[in-house]
């Protein structure tokens, strides 16, 4: 990400150059006093980087992911549906359901618009319960997502996905903290993938990338101090069966 930040610096500059010394060109029909001033801005160009790594905390830039992918999607599926096969002929004590990723088509949910669905360009996850299920509403962009419904009593959820990544600048402190966060990341069973938990004063927030995409799920609760949103357990249950609700898709 870092070498794409830079790359763009580059195009950039050499853009921003190139525009000067047509303008410089373009104001003067003096041969000698156009090449000085190319010669002026070209020094300028080298010397004086246009652009800086943004500081941490502050905006980088954001580039779309190019590449969702699918199969990888299919194969999450089918790994979900080996391993309740394999529960269901366990000859020993009855095994409880496995965690997993499970295909439900949008149709199957009242409140969803199968148009919200079919727009958008990435896998469109969300958390697994009666009550998700009899209230969730799907809000596409096309290359994101968000969805929403009610999960218990006191709780309600939002899930957000994208396709666009955010190419941050070769900071040390940057680099140190994401470093830390990736020592301490666990794995989600749903999805075989690392997540992290954080919290503000508004939501508890659960994050992870799989299949070439960024998911948040965030759950917000009445009572601050409720134990669901105070602790990692319900979250990180809730996020352990994820519906997929545009199995069949897979092409750009």
């Amino acid at each position: 990400m870092i070498c794409m930040k830079y790359a763009a610096t580059a195009l950039l500059g050499a853009a921003v150059y190139g525009a000067a010394a047509f303008v410089a060109f373009a104001q003067t029909n003096d041969p000698e006093t156009g090449d000085r001033i190319q010669e002026e801005l070209a020094e300028r160009a080298v010397t004086r980087p246009l652009l800086k790594a943004p500081p941490l905390g502050q905006p980088a830039g954001e580039i779309v992911e190019d590449k969702i992918n699918w199969t990888e999607m299919r194969t999450e599926l089918a790994l979900t549906q080996r391993r309740e096969i394999a529960a269901r002929q366990s000859t020993t004590a009855a095994l409880p359901r496995p965690s997993g990723m499970r295909a439900a088509a949008a149709e199957t949910f009242k409140n969803v618009a199968l148009r919200e669905v079919n727009v958008t360009r990435l896998p469109v996850l969300a958390p697994e319960g009666a009550r998700v299920a009899q209230t969730l509403k799907v809000y596409s962009l096309g290359d994101s997502y968000s969805a929403t419904a009610e999960v218990e009593n006191g709780v309600s959820m939002r899930m957000s996905g994208t396709r666009k990544k955010i190419v941050i600048g070769d900071v040390k402190s940057a680099r140190a903290r994401l470093s830390a966060m990736r020592d301490n990341r666990k794995t989600l069973g749903s999805v075989s993938a690392p997540y992290f938990v954080a919290r503000s004063e508004s939501s508890t927030d659960l994050t992870f990338a799989k299949f070439g995409a960024g998911y948040v799920l965030s759950i917000m609760c009445d009572d601050p101090a409720d134990a669901r949103c105070a602790e990692d357990d319900f979250i990180t249950n809730l996020a352990s069966n994820l519906i997929l609700m545009n199995p069949e898709a897979g092409g750009e």
